[in-house]
């Protein structure tokens, strides 16, 4: 197991994520933006480059120590030696070696596939690129934002699948307990933030020139299929031991209720009768209004936060279009 190469770029010190964003934010701006010298220099989407992977790597780091927390804080309720946990932990920041050969190739042949879609073939893309400085430069920033992003991506999953096995067959559940349970949520939240955000960025890609989909739907459509996992793997099995776990009670409570039936099939009218029964009654009301989903309100409501976002950001970038569009 090899740590992230993206985690050692933090720098190990007070606020070394916002000071890691802020100081790739500057290179990559100068080398995006100063060292394109050419007079079609501002067709480089230099913006949205050094915004998303100055942004992506620091909220990768936040989100992998998230998880951790999150890990420790089901420490109590989770069926795991201290082998068996610390091997967990290990997971959430590292990965194999072909793992994270696996992603460095996925991300540069994602981003051939991008670029020939764009240029109409590779052969197209290669002679953007070699034709001169600008076109080198959207291409080595186009290669760069994809294997950034499959690298996240890949290993936001790992962990999203770590804690699927966790909640599906490691973790004690009680239905009366379900509070125990949140860290499982704030993981599946937490893995979204990364995604959405990078969506967010997204009409950055050609701001000067307009909305082009044919330049930004390649990498929204990569990375929204792994945001809907991300929600959901982390909290499934989870979920589906709760809905068995409920049904059961229920099911146990109202044999229970019905063995205060007579054998015409009435429920006893005696005030004794009915003081036994009234607790059982409220007991599986309280059950079957209990959630078989680890969320509480403030999950749902920042979730629901997040998802604002992107929409938001896209149609702001049309709505300047086309503003601008009339004022020309």
């Amino acid at each position: 197991m090899y740590k992230i190469w993206l985690l050692k770029l933090i720098l190990p010190m007070r606020y070394g994520r916002t000071l890691t964003g802020l100081l790739l934010l500057s290179l990559l701006s100068v080398l995006f933006f100063l060292s394109a010298e050419e007079a079609d220099a501002h067709r480089t989407p230099a913006l949205f480059f050094s915004l998303i992977i100055a942004y992506i790597i620091p909220v990768f780091s936040f989100i992998t120590t998230r998880a951790q927390e999150a890990l420790n804080a089901m420490r109590p309720i989770l069926v795991l030696d201290e082998v068996a946990f610390e091997d967990a932990r290990t997971r959430l920041d590292s990965a194999r070696l072909y793992l994270i050969l696996g992603c460095l190739f996925g991300g540069i042949l994602g981003a051939c596939a991008h670029l020939s879609f764009i240029r109409g073939s590779f052969s197209g893309a290669v002679a953007n690129m070699v034709s001169d400085i600008s076109g080198l430069l959207t291409g080595l920033g186009t290669v760069t934002v994809w294997v950034v992003m499959t690298t996240v991506i890949s290993m936001l999953m790992q962990q999203a699948i770590l804690f699927s096995r966790l909640g599906g067959g490691y973790a004690h559940v009680s239905l009366l307990d379900i509070g125990k349970l949140r860290p499982f949520a704030r993981v599946s939240i937490s893995s979204s933030l990364a995604v959405i955000g990078a969506l967010a960025l997204f009409p950055l890609i050609n701001l000067q020139g307009g909305l082009n989909l044919a330049e930004s739907l390649p990498g929204v459509f990569a990375i929204l299929g792994p945001l809907v996992i991300m929600f959901i793997i982390p909290v499934w099995p989870l979920h589906r031991r709760l809905v068995r776990l409920k049904a059961q009670e229920l099911a146990r409570l109202q044999a229970r209720i019905a063995l205060s039936q007579d054998a015409a099939g009435e429920y006893p009218s005696e005030s004794a009768d009915i003081d036994r029964l009234l607790p059982l009654l409220q007991y599986r009301r309280e059950i079957a209004q209990l959630s078989t989903w680890p969320f509480d309100l403030g999950n749902i409501t920042t979730f629901a936060f997040y998802l604002v976002i992107p929409p938001l950001t896209w149609a702001g970038a049309a709505l300047i279009e086309n503003l601008v569009n009339f004022l020309l």
